[in-house]
Formats: structure tokens, C-alpha cells, sequence
């Protein structure tokens, strides 16, 4: 501080702190607040939060100005009205916006003050630049302190409702609520009389679950469902229900989903089931879906309709051993039996065709005619009386005991 301008500083603060001259700034920033940003005045009770945090930043502020050095701390009321707007869910730029009208009005304050002063002792550009420096620094901490305060509230208000959430939704799949207005009242008004389409997501290592919740936003926009229901159950698991009027289709996302895959995910997909009971049903699909997927390979996402039997049968010994019964030697683990099971399994899959076997394979006809000589032979029977048991075997072993399956 320049020594000749203490005793002006002094005179100042003693003239503005009084009522009066403080109630005539507090009306003057108020005033232009709720001029530039009408949105506040909707809102009950805020106007005068605005002003009881105005009148205690202008005269904490004066109590510091004439100090040689400067202590900010932000007021009171400043943090009051960070967390009231944090848990009333109004946006963080609203509060931004608070601070930068009332820098508008400080610099206009502070022209209009060096413009009427009279002759002096003192440079007054020396007291522009003293007081520009005073409020800009005390502006700047009331900003940042203000938007801390603000995100710490807001996270306590997300962490509350999220957990209020999954508390809702573990009393639905316990079957402990039945109801489905109170369902949907407690779920936030997710709606429960339409379809549910359940997703769970499941990542590898717990600390990379947060990468989750873009996945699930992208699958939420490839199915086509607005709005969906996410629910954060804690470790490694990311769960999501889409709630549509009708049945979405389902039947291309599983091929589409080559260039979403994340490392690591798996996705496991429920079909679309109505009511409260479908809500559950539906969920507990896509769990059950999540037994057949494999991290960073194609088969990362499954949809329950297409793994239905094969979810449904589990692996269980007794499986296995009807498993190695129908398949014989082809249950072995070389790569000549792994190239003959999947030529035998896109054949199937083809309908017993060659030709459609061989383009989904990129192979020519003739070498998909060798492998299914060569799995007869195995067999000890022609391909045409390959039963369906013989398909729901290798359907087991290719999701169950492929390599690197758990």
C-alpha cells in the first residue's frame, strides 16, 4: 500500500461501513444480479440469499481494505448459497454468473469513484490500481472457494440420490417392492408399466468401473431408449434398465458392437419384459448373459435371446459329460478339432449350407467339405443326422470351454 493513500483508505472505510452506505452498495449489486439474470427471482427465497451474500462479502471486505496485507476468506453466507444452490439442483454457471455481474459492477463502482474524487495527496492512479488489485484477488477466491463449496454439496446430493436409487432397486429385485406406482415414485418416476430391457456392465478391475457409464449411455442410444435407469451397485458392475413402450430390437446389437468394445468390459443383455415383474426377469437375463461373455474378444457383449439354453443349462459336470458324449473327439482341445467345431457350428448355423458357411468363415466351399468329412469321420455318422443335441453341445463348449474361458 502506498503510504499516502492510508489515510484517505481509513476515512473511506469508516464512511462505507456505515448502515446506510453498505444497505446503498447492497442495493446497487442485488439490483443489477437480479436485473441480468431474472431466472433468480423464480426462484423462492434466492433473491434475498443473493442479498444477505452480497452485504456480507461488501463488508468483510471493507474490515480488510485498509490492512497492509490482505486476508480474504470467504463469508458465511457465500457458502450458504453455494450448497443451496447445489441441492437445488441449479446449475453451476448460476452461481458463476453471480460473481462476474457483481465484477461488472465493481469496476464500474470503482471508475465512477476515481472520476469524483477531488484534488489530492495522492496519485490516483495509485489508488485504481490498490483497489482493482483488493477486489479482484478477493473476487477470484470467492469464486473458486464458491465453486468447491458448490461441487462438494452436489456430490453429497448425487451420492444420495444414487444410493437412494440402488436401494430402491434391490427392494424391487428382492421382491420387498411389489408395487408399481411406488416403484416408479421411488426410482425417481422411471416409468415401470413399460418393457425392460436390463444391461449389466462389468469391467475387469473395480477401478476402471467408471468408465462404464458412457458405455451403457451409447448402448442406450444404439437400442434407441431414452432416459435410462443407471444404478451404480459398487465394485465392478455398472447396472441399466431401458424402459420402452414397445419391444426394441435387439437382434443387430451384439454385431454392431465390435466398435464400442472397451477393454476388459463385458456386456450382458436381457430381452425386453414388461411390468415390474419384467423389470426383475430382465435383469436377472442379463446377469446370467454376463456367464457366456469373454473380455476383449467379439463375444464381449451377449444378448440373452441368442445364449438362452446355454445360460439357462449352466456348466455343471453333469452338462460336461453330456457335452463330451454328444462331441466325442471333437471335444478336443487341437487347433485341427477347434477349426472342424467351428466349420461344424457355421454350418449349422447356415442351415446346412456350404456356400453360407464358407463366406462366414472367408474359407472356400471345398475346404468347408473337407472339415465336415473329416468331423463324419470323427463322428462316426453323415452330417445329415446330426441331432440337436449335437448343436446344443457345441454351442456349450464354444461359450463354456473355449480357450481362456473361465
Amino acid at each position: 500500500m502506498p503510504p499516502d493513500l492510508a489515510p484517505w483508505l481509513l476515512a473511506y472505510v469508516a464512511e462505507q461501513a456505515q448502515p446506510d452506505e453498505v444497505e446503498s452498495w447492497v442495493d446497487r449489486v442485488t439490483n443489477s444480479i437480479l436485473t441480468e439474470m431474472p431466472e433468480v427471482g423464480t426462484v423462492e427465497g434466492l433473491p434475498e440469499q443473493v442479498r444477505i451474500t452480497v452485504r456480507e462479502h461488501w463488508v468483510a471486505f471493507l474490515g480488510d481494505f485498509a490492512q497492509p496485507e490482505q486476508h480474504f476468506h470467504l463469508v458465511e453466507a457465500a457458502r450458504r448459497l453455494s450448497v443451496e444452490l447445489a441441492d437445488r439442483q441449479l446449475p453451476l454457471e448460476m452461481l458463476i454468473r453471480f460473481y462476474r455481474v457483481a465484477q461488472q459492477e465493481v469496476w464500474d463502482y470503482v471508475s465512477e469513484l476515481i472520476r469524483a474524487l477531488p484534488p489530492g495527496d495522492f496519485d490516483r492512479a495509485d489508488l485504481l490500481m490498490y483497489f482493482w488489485n483488493r477486489a479482484g484477488v478477493w473476487l477470484d477466491q470467492s469464486i473458486t472457494e464458491s465453486v468447491a463449496t458448490y461441487e462438494a454439496a452436489r456430490s453429497r446430493v448425487l451420492a444420495g440420490a444414487a444410493a437412494q436409487r440402488y436401494e430402491s432397486v434391490r427392494a424391487i429385485l428382492a421382491a420387498e417392492l411389489t408395487d408399481p406406482r411406488e416403484a416408479s415414485a421411488a426410482l425417481g418416476g422411471y416409468p415401470i408399466s413399460v418393457h425392460h430391457t436390463a444391461v449389466v456392465l462389468s469391467v475387469g478391475d473395480a477401478e476402471q468401473a467408471g468408465t462404464l457409464e458412457s458405455l451403457a449411455a451409447e448402448l442406450a442410444r444404439r437400442i434407441g431408449a431414452a432416459n435410462p435407469l443407471i444404478v451404480k451397485p459398487g465394485g465392478r458392475q455398472l447396472w441399466m434398465w431401458l424402459g420402452t413402450r414397445d419391444q426394441p430390437d435387439l437382434s443387430g446389437l451384439a454385431a454392431a458392437a465390435t466398435d464400442l468394445r472397451h477393454e476388459s468390459v463385458v456386456v450382458g443383455v436381457g430381452s425386453a419384459t414388461p411390468g415390474i415383474a419384467g423389470f426383475v426377469a430382465s435383469h436377472r437375463e442379463a446377469q446370467g448373459t454376463l456367464r457366456v461373455t469373454a473380455a476383449d474378444t467379439e463375444d464381449w457383449l451377449a444378448v440373452y435371446s441368442d445364449v438362452e439354453l446355454p445360460v439357462l443349462l449352466g456348466c455343471s459336470p453333469e452338462v460336461d459329460r453330456f457335452m463330451t458324449r454328444q462331441l466325442g473327439p471333437l471335444a478336443g482341445q487341437e487347433e485341427g478339432v477347434q477349426r472342424i467345431r467351428e466349420t461344424l457350428t457355421a454350418y449349422l448355423d447356415s442351415g446346412g449350407s456350404a456356400e453360407e458357411a464358407a463366406r462366414a468363415l472367408v474359407v472356400h466351399r471345398n475346404t468347408i467339405r473337407y472339415r465336415l468329412g473329416q468331423a463324419e469321420e470323427m463322428l462316426g455318422r453323415p452330417i445329415t443326422r446330426i441331432s440337436p443335441q449335437l448343436a446344443v453341445a457345441l454351442r456349450h463348449h464354444d461359450l463354456f470351454h473355449r480357450p481362456g474361458a473361465d
